[in-house]
């Protein structure tokens, strides 16, 4: 009799006959309880490179926005020091901060609905700039950047807002966002991993990393630093970009916020602020930092047997996560795809539809949501 994880296992590995990644990790769950995990092919496309184990850590990318920034802004909710309806102008200093951008809440930048643009290219801008003035100057730049609709109105991803975002929490925490996210939020959880900058980091050169690539800063190290350029010129910490990570250290991570959802608690959240930072906003496919699968089925990287009430997030690396709030189901998806060229999306958009369904069949459940 095959085994129900047959064919997780191997999709996982033909992802890397297929040339869509050099390295993937997956990890599943149900309810916060793992139940398999694999990983397949090598940290990059080198003949002798290593083999990609479930220690190897990713770039997470995008990830960074509900797994550093949105977790800090909660915390320090529920600390009193950095309320959701807080504006820009009442956190910020006014003297970068254009007078546009004073009324944004903290609320509209966690859920995309500030009304500034997806992104920008501020690296160069920023690399032009004296060493000590890069970090900050990502943000005023982002600060700068023209309203694409008034604010509230509108859906719109944005980096940008989260790059402010960044800025927020520092001035609540009183210290930096890798700082603030790893005292707080990961050692609690025994996460040592989890973390930015993570070559800089006690044992971190000791750490096997999945390659990304160069891409548009030259002869910038494809191992343990940041693939996203704004990041990476901003020194590393960003609040869009810049996480890393292994794919138990996600997982478990996601384990505490589901069970912290059910009622449970799980030290350092509170079962109130996660619901509240899971359920969609008003209005919005999204949530406070999170995103929900898409409702047609030719667009879900779920696929069809994830409940709507789910939440997870994509990383432009190649990672992801989701969580089933209904359902239980858990999945991290953690690849390499652009080490192998970052314009190609459609294999990694084309692949994770058919693992999570693979996954969902696995874990038992059938019932189509999106059809």
């Amino acid at each position: 009799m095959a085994d129900r994880w047959d064919l997780p296992h191997r999709l996982l590995t033909d992802g890397v006959a297929q040339g869509i990644y050099t390295a993937g990790v997956a990890l599943v769950g149900l309810k916060g309880e793992l139940l398999w995990q694999g990983a397949a092919g090598r940290l990059s496309q080198e003949p002798e490179a290593p083999a990609a184990t479930l220690k190897t850590v990713f770039d997470l990318a995008s990830l960074t926005k509900p797994l550093a920034t949105a977790l800090a802004v909660m915390l320090l909710r529920d600390r009193g020091r950095l309320g959701l309806n807080a504006t820009l102008g009442e956190v910020l200093p006014r003297t970068w901060l254009p007078a546009d951008k004073h009324p944004l809440t903290v609320h509209s930048l966690l859920a995309h609905q500030s009304g500034l643009p997806a992104l920008e290219p501020f690296y160069e801008e920023v690399l032009a700039a004296p060493p000590p003035q890069r970090p900050g100057l990502l943000a005023q730049l982002a600060a700068a950047a023209p309203l694409q609709y008034p604010p509230g109105q509108e859906s719109l991803y944005s980096d940008l807002g989260y790059m402010l975002l960044k800025e927020a929490v520092e001035a609540a925490a009183g210290e930096a966002l890798d700082a603030f996210c790893r005292r707080e939020i990961y050692l609690p959880l025994n996460l040592k991993t989890l973390g930015f900058n993570p070559r800089r980091q006690p044992g971190g050169k000791n750490l096997a990393f999945a390659a990304t690539e160069k891409g548009l800063i030259p002869g910038r190290t494809i191992l343990g630093e940041v693939h996203d350029e704004n990041a990476w010129a901003a020194g590393g910490v960003a609040g869009h970009a810049g996480l890393f990570g292994s794919g138990r250290e996600v997982f478990d991570l996601l384990a505490a916020l589901y069970r912290s959802y059910q009622g449970k608690g799980v030290e350092p959240f509170s079962s109130d602020s996660v619901r509240l930072f899971l359920n969609p906003v008003a209005g919005s496919s999204r949530t406070l930092g999170f995103d929900t699968p898409s409702a047609d089925v030719g667009q879900a990287s779920t696929g069809r047997y994830f409940s709507p009430k789910s939440v997870g997030h994509l990383g432009f690396t190649g990672t992801s996560f989701w969580l089933d709030l209904e359902l239980g189901q858990m999945v991290v998806l953690l690849t390499n795809r652009v080490h192998l060229g970052r314009d190609d999306k459609t294999k990694i958009s084309t692949f994770r539809p058919r693992f999570h369904e693979a996954v969902s069949r696995a874990l038992g459940f059938t019932e189509e949501f999106r059809k």
